[in-house]
């Protein structure tokens, strides 16, 4: 009979022997295991050079965008009056601005009516979009737009029907003391933006007498009647220009945006003035310095992700994860001769510390605000030092220097990918040896046990049969005696 349970019949700890044996060809499973984490660690690191490479490319190309350098402040010495913002096609330049009048809607108003009445009279309104020149109105090619007038329609059924219609005109109704009045605005500011309103009777005779019915609604200039004047509505706002005075000369627009009279300068108007606000246009340096800035600190970035990867602690005798790997060894070594590296012969400034772009004993750069802001009176010139293109990398601005290392790095062909690629093959093999191990281990415990169970049950039988040579030899002795 086979013994189930391996060590029974001998009495040996099959299973700990097994199992110390099978440790022992674990091992190299172990080191490969430890091998696989320290290559997961470099790619890691790797992959964080990566996106640290990614922001200085972005960095550098903000810096030799030329809206940095072409972008404009604006300022006024009235705000309240005057706000505004100018493109990076604006003069610097500074400028007197009066604002003498607003642009204004055209708006109308009824005359007032018991509250919920009907009209009493149908009708239509006939509503043209157009600029009045005195008592005179043109409508030019606008269309005339119809609003049919019931009897029995209310000013808050004739505000609706208003303004769904798309008459270029919105109407709402004002309730006080028991009386409603329809009020009439024009959509748009500007002279060529008021708008007409002829009445006519159910048999589409014009109703120029203004005080009852539909005629209640028109606002048109009967110069036929015996006193001409304007008859139905009372205009309480006329449509109007604004305008202003730039230095003197007059300009109008049919807003309160002044957008074509200086180029590249908007003006919003706020307000009328008694006196000229004073308009300057500036460079904004702030801009500039914000982006020397963001490139400063993603030049860091990369720089002291190197340091920590590359670095060795004596204290800890540990290194970084990527210590003694030369790849990451010469990109340390072509950032720092970058940074050290002289300007292009178009500026006066030779490094970066002339321009406050200071260069510290861990390798980063601090910002010398009082060196940047001397360097910055001249802006072309800091603008030729980061962004000259020569043609030759060596001859280069320092932006594009450093864009064209970080793209290069990271390219198809570049270090980082490069490196990148090696590493995740090494992973892969890594990953594969480990399965090959551990097969083989299982092989290795099935035979052991295989082996074990063989000599355990061997013994076993050897044992039985000592045994039962044990009691014969008992049992003949007391036979004999």
């Amino acid at each position: 009979m086979a013994i189930s349970s391996p060590g029974v019949g001998s009495g040996l700890d099959v299973k700990s022997i097994v199992t110390q044996l099978v440790n022992l060809e674990k091992q190299p499973i172990v080191q490969l295991q430890t091998k696989g984490s320290t290559l997961q660690t470099k790619l890691s690191a790797y992959a964080s050079i990566k996106s640290s490479l990614a922001t200085l490319d972005d960095a550098s190309t903000a810096m030799m965008d030329s809206t940095t350098w072409n972008a404009r402040t604006f300022s006024s010495s009235n705000s309240t009056a005057i706000t505004g913002s100018a493109t990076s096609t604006a003069l610097a330049s500074s400028f007197s601005v009066q604002v003498n009048a607003l642009a204004q809607v055209q708006s109308l108003k009824s005359g007032a009516v018991t509250s919920g009445a009907a009209l009493g009279s149908g009708g239509r309104l006939d509503i043209q979009v157009g600029q009045w020149s005195g008592t005179t109105f043109n409508g030019g090619s606008n269309s005339v737009l119809s609003v049919s007038v019931a009897s029995t329609d209310t000013l808050s059924d004739i505000a609706g029907k208003i303004n769904n219609a798309g008459a270029g005109v919105s109407a709402v109704v004002v309730t006080s003391g028991g009386q409603d009045r329809l009020l009439i605005r024009g959509n748009s500011t500007g002279d060529a933006s008021g708008f007409q309103i002829k009445t006519y009777d159910e048999a589409s005779a014009e109703i120029t007498d203004g005080t009852t019915g539909v005629g209640q609604l028109a606002y048109a200039y009967n110069a036929a009647a015996a006193v001409p004047a304007f008859y139905g509505m009372t205009q309480t706002q006329a449509a109007q220009n604004s305008s202003v005075s730039i230095d003197g000369i007059a300009v109008s627009s049919a807003t309160n945006t002044v957008s074509d009279a200086v180029p590249g300068v908007t003006l919003n108007l706020q307000t009328t003035t008694t006196t000229a606000a004073q308009v300057t246009v500036g460079l904004d340096k702030e801009l500039i310095k914000t982006k020397i800035e963001t490139f400063r600190t993603a030049y860091n970035s990369i720089r002291s992700k190197l340091a920590d990867d590359l670095k060795y602690d004596p204290g800890s005798k540990k290194g970084g994860p990527l210590q003694g790997d030369s790849t990451a060894i010469g990109l340390q070594n072509m950032l720092r001769d970058l940074a050290a590296s002289a300007g292009p012969s178009g500026s006066t400034l030779g490094r970066l510390s002339d321009l406050g772009l200071e260069m510290q004993r861990d390798g980063t750069l601090s910002t010398n605000t009082t060196k940047l802001d001397a360097a910055l009176q001249n802006p072309s010139n800091v603008q030729t030092f980061f962004t000259y293109s020569s043609g030759t990398a060596s001859t280069d601005g320092i932006a594009r220097r450093l864009r064209d290392f970080a793209r290069g790095a990271n390219a198809i062909d570049g270090n980082v990918t490069g490196r990148n690629t090696a590493l995740q093959a090494a992973i892969t093999r890594n990953t594969k040896d480990i399965d090959n191990m551990n097969a083989r281990v299982l092989r290795t415990e099935a035979r052991l046990y295989a082996q074990y169970s063989r000599l355990d049950a061997n013994i076993g039988s050897i044992n039985s049969l000592g045994n039962f040579v044990t009691q014969q030899i008992a049992q003949w002795n007391r036979t004999s005696g």
